[in-house]
């Protein structure tokens, strides 16, 4: 395994790509935040991070150290407009000098939450069709409670966090599953970390130049 600190946007970045390098090449990586940049994967607090006055100096103090040691920056971010933020990180790199992938799969609009809906265990995938039916139901409605006269349809985190609420009991130990960082994206009967899959396969590739591949 080549030397590698990665960079990302938050805590459900950080447990995803823990889990997936744990499954796919064996290796542990710990956890860090940008105060204690110590572990191998640093929240950042958001992509706004790199224009941040507070956080900016931070990050470059750090990638300027790298640089001059055998470990490789890389950042993981969400695409949410794919040309923008590709745009943004390419023109940062040129100075600090990292790699970047843009998540679902690093050619397309979406976040993380777009791959892991894509991900979930085939017999699971009912539960998005249910959720679908849901926000169809609530865009069919208005209401004079909001200043649209719309209601808003939850967003794709909270998608998610329902998607695990209904795999999980109703104790509190099951229900703090649902929390993003105690998540376990390794568990099978819940996501499917296939890399052959088209949406894991661009991610794999990125990160095989980083870690050496175990058998699977």
């Amino acid at each position: 395994m080549s030397s590698v600190k990665i960079f990302v946007e938050g805590v459900t970045d950080q447990k995803f790509l823990q889990d997936v390098i744990e499954e796919w090449y064996g290796i542990s990586l710990t956890i860090a935040g940008l105060d204690k940049p110590g572990g191998d994967i640093i929240s950042l607090g958001g992509k706004a991070a790199f224009d941040s006055p507070k956080k900016q100096p931070l990050i470059t103090k750090i990638f300027e150290l790298l640089s001059k040691t055998p470990t490789k920056p890389i950042v993981l971010f969400d695409a949410d407009t794919f040309s923008a933020n590709k745009a943004m990180l390419a023109k940062h790199s040129e100075n600090l000098t990292f790699d970047y992938f843009l998540f679902p799969d690093n050619r397309r609009d979406g976040e993380i939450e777009t791959l892991l809906e894509e991900i979930v265990c085939r017999d699971n995938k009912v539960v998005f069709d249910c959720w679908d039916a849901f926000e169809n139901c609530l865009s069919k409605h208005t209401t004079t409670c909001t200043e649209s006269g719309q209601y808003t349809t939850p967003a794709n985190k909270t998608k998610i966090y329902a998607y695990v609420e209904t795999l999980v009991g109703l104790e509190d130990s099951e229900k703090e599953k649902i929390k993003d960082r105690n998540r376990d994206y390794r568990n099978k009967k819940h996501w499917d970390l296939d890399p052959a899959q088209p949406t894991l396969q661009p991610l794999k590739t990125f990160l095989d130049t980083y870690f050496f591949s175990t058998p699977q």
